[in-house]
């Protein structure tokens, strides 16, 4: 876990006490980064005796393929059977990502569902003790695969954006390409206003992590006195074998000439799986379900008790 977001989320414990963020995401095991997690397989006490959770946590609306349609799965506080057939499944994936969603009325009942949420947390003292939202952008890696609807999160991004709430993105996981897109943000189409990388940054080769912000955001820590800045930091910090792997891997991943799947003028990679062989895989009696996305393929076996969600197969190349 790279050092300087897990400060950010301390400076939000001390200030705010809480943060928002959804069930299901994980954002490494350094001690402010675990508290900023919803209860998990990570958390419990033989894992983190420590942990005690200090966040909001919402279910998120999650998508994936089943038996060769492309599914919406509700949180029951939504109330799903209010929702509308129509915006509970999809013929094809990219139909997940199309704008043209954000005038839909289950739009509307993502909004209304926030801000219940954020009301019956918040009681008579506002918003304003939420310290940040913080997400994992579109997939939600070590919580278990789980492909969040791209419409929930852009919809929670302007909610909190438009109540003065800072938005984090931890892309260790999502960035540089693993989506099929550099940055997550793009599949959202919302900017962040802390955004977090690591892992392809270097193509894995060393590590290295970086934490950009917006400079309403950095400059909040720029005073005289030292004692407001953000003074933490480790080792490998800027260090230099790392920056050199990461300026190549970036600028190889970016040039058609030496990343063949790149297509649409470099923006994009070109799909990797065979869609057809992903509903087959979908439609076995022992498949629960799949999501595929960009480098991305991942399935869960049926299973009961306490191994549901947990046993993933998964591939990414």
């Amino acid at each position: 876990m790279h050092a300087t977001l897990v400060e950010l989320v301390i400076v939000i414990f001390i200030l705010f006490k809480q943060v928002l963020a959804l069930r299901g995401s994980y954002h490494g095991d350094t001690l402010g980064a675990m508290e900023a997690q919803a209860p998990s397989s990570y958390t419990g006490f033989l894992q983190q005796p420590w942990y005690t959770g200090r966040g909001f946590f919402l279910d998120p609306p999650t998508v994936f393929m089943q038996n060769g349609v492309w599914k919406l799965s509700l949180p029951e506080r939504m109330n799903p059977e209010k929702v509308k057939v129509e915006d509970t499944s999809f013929s094809l994936r990219d139909e997940i990502f199309y704008n043209s969603r954000d005038g839909s009325s289950l739009a509307g009942s993502y909004s209304s569902y926030i801000t219940r949420e954020l009301s019956l947390h918040s009681g008579l003292r506002g918003f304003t003790h939420i310290g940040s939202l913080i997400i994992e952008p579109v997939i939600q890696g070590s919580g278990g695969m789980l492909m969040v609807d791209p419409l929930f999160q852009r919809v929670l991004v302007k909610e909190c954006q438009s109540r003065k709430i800072p938005v984090i993105f931890d892309e260790v996981f999502t960035g540089f390409w693993r989506l099929g897109v550099e940055s997550a943000a793009e599949l959202l189409c919302c900017q962040p206003d802390i955004a977090c990388f690591a892992k392809l940054m270097t193509g894995g080769i060393v590590p290295l992590a970086a934490t950009l912000a917006t400079d309403a955001v950095f400059d909040a820590f720029v005073e005289d006195s030292k004692l407001k800045a953000l003074l933490h930091g480790h080792s490998y910090t800027a260090h230099a074998m790392g920056c050199t792997a990461a300026a190549k891997s970036i600028k190889w991943f970016k040039d058609t000439q030496t990343n063949f799947n790149l297509i649409s003028e470099g923006r994009l990679l070109k799909e990797l799986w065979d869609m057809g062989l992903v509903q087959l895989i979908s439609s076995h009696r022992t498949v629960h379900r799949v999501v595929v996305l960009g480098t991305l393929c991942a399935l869960e076996l049926r299973a009961e008790g306490s191994n549901i969600g947990y046993y993933l197969v998964t591939s990414t190349l």
